[in-house]
């Protein structure tokens, strides 16, 4: 009887030692639970943020450093500027989210002349004279629970595109003042050369831009300036024209057309080569 005893606390010991170990183990899976429904979303939608906002002021960086080039007229003095393509992760729980950065000297293959093109009468001449400029760098966040982001660096500008539209984070180059019902008109054409790059991952990856070449021409007395942008982005710049400046502008396609009705006392252009490299 004793023996019958002994055997039947041993078995009561067994199955509640083994209730303990499955009442844990529910309870830690609870906790993972919880944490991978809840937590990880909201770290990894703080860190793709975060790194958005990070290659937001890249970008920045390396149009200022371009800017500062094109001003100061510092041609064969290259300028550095480090990308972070992906997302820091989460470890053991979410790896990083990759990036594309991509560098075109023309706008697509499609149109290699694509681009800003410029084309007017000096009157004093009785010449037609035509300018032409090409090339982005464009950088696509791939986000597992941010939103999706774009931004691209063209014509002078950054613009940053999402699902809900576009907006231009910073202006190019322009100036169009009326003075007496007179203009006075001030382009700097940015063109973009070099080997087309298309780098994807989490690493980092330098790019680095050069001024090769500036050519400043100025003109006075020109009547009606109409010039074209092509680019993917229409109404962005189109908005831009409208908001910022006294000139007309129109979209049409991928084209976007502007117009200064009217005459032009000075026209300063500037056309700028600049060398771009994109290394890992």
């Amino acid at each position: 009887m004793s023996g019958l005893r002994r055997k039947m606390n041993e078995s009561e010991e067994g199955v509640a030692t083994t209730v303990g170990t499955i009442m844990a183990l529910l309870i830690f899976l609870s906790i993972l639970s919880l944490i991978t429904q809840q937590y990880v979303p909201v770290w990894m939608e703080d860190n793709e943020a975060y790194h958005m906002d990070e290659v937001r002021g890249q970008f920045a960086d390396m149009k200022g450093g371009i800017d500062s080039l094109v001003v100061s007229d510092m041609t064969g003095y290259p300028r550095y500027t480090s990308v972070n393509l992906g997302t820091e992760g989460i470890p053991l729980f979410a790896g990083s989210s990759p990036g594309r950065l991509t560098f075109s000297p023309r706008w697509n293959d499609t149109e290699p002349n694509a681009g800003t093109y410029i084309g007017f009468n000096d009157t004093e001449e009785d010449e037609w004279i035509s300018f032409r400029s090409s090339g982005n760098i464009s950088y696509q966040g791939i986000n597992r629970e941010f939103e999706d982001q774009t931004l691209i660096y063209e014509h002078g500008a950054i613009i940053l595109e999402q699902s809900d539209g576009a907006i231009m984070r910073a202006r190019p180059q322009i100036q169009i003042q009326e003075v007496d019902e007179e203009f006075e008109v001030s382009l700097t054409m940015i063109h973009l050369t070099g080997s087309s790059r298309d780098l994807g991952g989490t690493s980092r990856v330098g790019v680095t831009t050069e001024l090769v070449s500036t050519f400043s021409n100025t003109y006075s007395e020109v009547e009606n300036l109409t010039w074209s942008m092509t680019t993917a982005y229409p109404r962005v710049w189109e908005r831009y024209f409208e908001n910022e400046t006294d000139a007309e502008a129109s979209a049409d396609g991928n084209i976007v057309t502007i117009s200064l009705s009217g005459n032009i006392t000075e026209l300063d252009i500037r056309r700028v080569r600049v060398e771009v490299d994109i290394e890992r």
